[in-house]
């Protein structure tokens, strides 16, 4: 598979932040190209490198204070180019001669982007606004800057395939989130059913009824078919929008300098034109135009009220504004009004701010000053406090403290540790709205908190905290015990931090180690039985784990002890396993095995292994061979009048208290004896290769077996010797007789 070479923006980010100059030095190789084909955009080629080493030096600087990207550095860079040029243009007009001292006497105008102004506040800017960071990092440098996912892959820390799949999800991601976004301002229920299926319209997914009832309604409504127009914007024209929209005209001569497409102005407008006129009706016209330049406005959110935005320019807002402006336009002091009696030295100005904005490439024009407008006492009206949240990826962060596991009080130190984190919340300068923080966490944790940490108030019912000091917070230490099984939604928390319109959250995953819990399997000794060693596999109940699964091997002299279909278990004999039907209290498994008839310790010896999600557990288990019975076995010798051949020495062999069951017998005799065959109903004999052995069966005992023999030779000794073996599951018996007999010939 496929991997990234060397560390993500997003950790060189993160080493820089942590005083790590070296790391900065990778990122200024990996973007210097991009910064000064941008810089050549707006100023000549010999002070290209001039721009953006000043546009370097400018981000390091918002790095070091907290502040700048986490994961997008090359769009929040390039944008600082542009506002580094923009800053060079005012600062190179601040001092002018004048003999016309009233020109200048009048409130100095900021600088206001009509694009974002008309468009920032619409459904479509929120959209893009709530997209993560890293999801506008890869539209960015997939869709603006043309690479490859390979040359991405190593920028955002994943493989080729990744970064096609997360491109895949930002452009659907901002495509529902728009809808969304626009479902809120829709009153009738028609628009709504039409909004709704919109998406799906603009990628072919409707049925020809819903197709021929949306195109109809859009025919009729203006409002609709410019949010239609402004989808098919967004699903096909990315690198035409976002371009334009975060770099100015500049983003498309950086664009042809990069990639050598053939991009400009007159395409850019006329892309949005065919598109408005593509619908036969009037209002779908003037709606396109209007879409072609929101959409340029809904993608520069990047930059002014996203993850892009410095602490800067969210903690010093104006004092006033004359209109609400979106977070990242606002300038960091309010303007200063000179005094009408005496003129000042220099001509006032704005001072600039840290974060990168979407203001023009070119100058200003210099205002024409006039007279201060005398103050009325009728009242001015209060403009309207922004209420939009604002997500700021800097706002939260989740750490491992050093040594962050420790032994469990009480616990044994290889079983049972605690995790320890440190949450810490960066509020921005001479914060006053309340930090609060919500803690989520799956079914194996608790609440990780005991009483009140230094500096915050908590409630483990509402699983809140509330900074005490909401313009400094004190770090927050959490302790969770480390899990013992779960899938990773049950060992997952998540942090949620808001202040103000800010809001941020992040999630960390705890691991569950492996280890072994001698109380989970029991091997428990069933019924008494001679003949069979009953055995119940008993696992301890537990909720936190996904499966239970017995793993049973043994030696030679056993065979599969479990019968088909036990109750609450699945059982496969080729792999030799059980799986429990209910993981969190599986049933008792019963095991018989035939007692061995010999063989060693090793070869009569079982072993089950049991795991229980991250928790196993082994035992095992010799089992005794067969035992003697002397009362097992029985050579019995007819009277006559029972004898059923009077001709041949007849012999019983009988068996005690074996009734229906498997017998064996084992019989070998004296080179003067002879062995007839017996024609017993239910027993078979076989011979082996020595002629006075042979071996006789039957698989439910129901009579005593008779076996017939004649002697060459009278006598006594071995050679004229009959032994019986008789084997009955567990229990064994020998037995031996004389022929003929000492005392009668029968």
């Amino acid at each position: 598979m496929e991997t990234p070479e060397g560390p993500s923006d997003a950790e060189l980010i993160a080493r820089v932040r942590n005083g790590d100059l070296e790391a900065y030095g990778e990122l200024f190789g990996r973007h210097h190209d991009a910064a000064e084909r941008m810089a050549r955009q707006l100023v000549p080629a010999n002070d290209a490198d001039d721009l953006a080493s000043d546009a370097f030096a400018k981000v390091l600087d918002a790095l070091r204070a907290g502040g700048g990207p986490d994961i997008s550095f090359r769009a929040y860079l390039l944008t600082t180019v542009r506002r580094v040029h923009v800053d060079r243009i005012r600062s190179g007009r601040k001092v002018q001669a004048t003999d016309d001292i009233a020109s200048y006497e009048r409130e100095p105008e900021g600088f206001d982007d009509p694009t974002v102004t008309g468009f920032e506040s619409g459904a479509a800017a929120k959209a893009f606004a709530s997209l993560p960071e890293r999801w506008q990092a890869v539209l960015w440098h997939t869709e603006v800057e043309g690479e490859k996912p390979a040359a991405i892959a190593p920028l955002l820390g994943l493989t080729a395939n990744g970064v096609s799949a997360l491109a895949y999800r930002a452009r659907e991601g901002l495509r529902q989130a728009y809808l969304q976004q626009h479902l809120a301002d829709v009153a009738g229920d028609r628009c709504r059913w039409t909004t709704e299926r919109l998406g799906a319209y603009v990628r072919g997914g409707l049925t020809k009824r819903e197709n021929r009832n949306v195109r109809e309604h859009l025919d009729d409504c203006a409002k609709c078919t410019a949010v239609y127009l402004e989808l098919v914007e967004v699903n096909s024209a990315l690198p035409a929008l976002l371009a334009p929209a975060l770099l100015g005209t500049a983003g498309l001569g950086y664009l042809a300098a990069a990639s050598g497409a053939k991009v400009g102005l007159v395409g850019f407008f006329v892309t949005g034109w065919k598109k408005a006129t593509e619908n036969s009706t009037r209002t779908a016209v003037g709606a396109g135009a209007v879409v072609v330049v929101a959409v340029a406005a809904v993608l520069a959110a990047m930059a002014l009220t996203g993850d892009e935005t410095p602490p800067a320019a969210i903690s010093n807002p104006p004092a006033q504004q004359p209109t609400q402006q979106p977070p990242g336009t606002q300038p960091t002091v309010p303007p200063v009004k000179p005094s009408p009696t005496k003129p000042p030295a220099t001509q006032p100005t704005t001072a600039p701010t840290t974060a990168p904005t979407t203001e023009p490439s070119e100058p200003e024009p210099t205002p024409t000053p006039t007279p201060p407008v005398p103050t009325t006492t009728s009242p001015s009206a209060t403009p309207p406090v922004p209420t939009t949240p604002i997500l700021d990826e800097g706002l939260l962060t989740i750490s491992m403290t050093p040594g962050g596991r420790g032994p469990s009080v009480g616990a044994d130190e290889a079983q049972a540790q605690d995790v320890r984190f440190v949450i810490t919340i960066k509020a921005p300068a001479q914060n006053a709205n309340p930090v609060v923080i919500g803690i989520k966490y799956g079914k194996t944790l608790t609440w990780p908190l005991s009483g009140n940490p230094r500096g915050w108030t908590c409630t483990a019912s509402t699983s809140t905290c509330t900074a005490n000091n909401p313009a400094a917070p004190e770090p927050l230490p959490v302790t969770f015990d480390t899990p013992t099984g779960g899938a990773q939604a049950d060992r997952t928390f998540t942090v949620s931090a808001k202040t103000g319109r800010l809001y941020d959250d992040d999630s960390e995953t705890l691991i569950a180690p492996p280890r072994t819990d001698e109380n989970l399997l029991k091997i428990v000794a069933g019924k008494a039985d001679p003949d069979v060693h009953h055995r119940i596999l008993t696992v301890a109940p537990g909720t936190d784990r996904p499966s239970v699964t017995l793993k049973i091997s043994y030696g030679a002299a056993l065979e599969w002890p479990i019968a088909k279909s036990p109750a609450g278990w699945t059982c496969n004999a080729k792999t030799q396993t059980c799986t429990a039907a209910n993981p969190a209290k599986p049933a008792p498994l019963p095991a018989s095995f035939d007692v061995p008839e010999d063989g060693s310790a090793a070869a009569r010896t079982f072993t089950v292994a049991a795991t229980a999600g991250l928790v196993s557990d082994t035992d095992s288990e010799t089992l005794a061979g067969i035992q003697a019975d002397e009362s097992l076995l029985q050579i019995l010798t007819p009277t006559p009048g029972a004898d059923p051949n009077p001709f041949v020495y007849n012999r019983f062999l009988k068996l005690n208290g074996v009734a229906n069951r498997r017998v064996t017998l084992d019989i070998s005799w004296g080179r003067n004896l002879s062995f007839l065959s017996a024609l017993d109903k239910g027993w078979t004999c076989s011979r082996s290769s020595d002629v006075r052995r042979a071996t006789c069966r039957t698989d439910n005992y129901v009579k005593p077996f008779n076996s017939e023999w004649s002697a060459w030779l009278p006598g006594t000794g071995a050679a004229n010797q009959i032994t019986v073996r008789a084997r009955v599951g567990g229990r064994e018996d020998t037995d031996t007789v004389q022929l003929p007999p000492s005392t009668t010939r029968r």
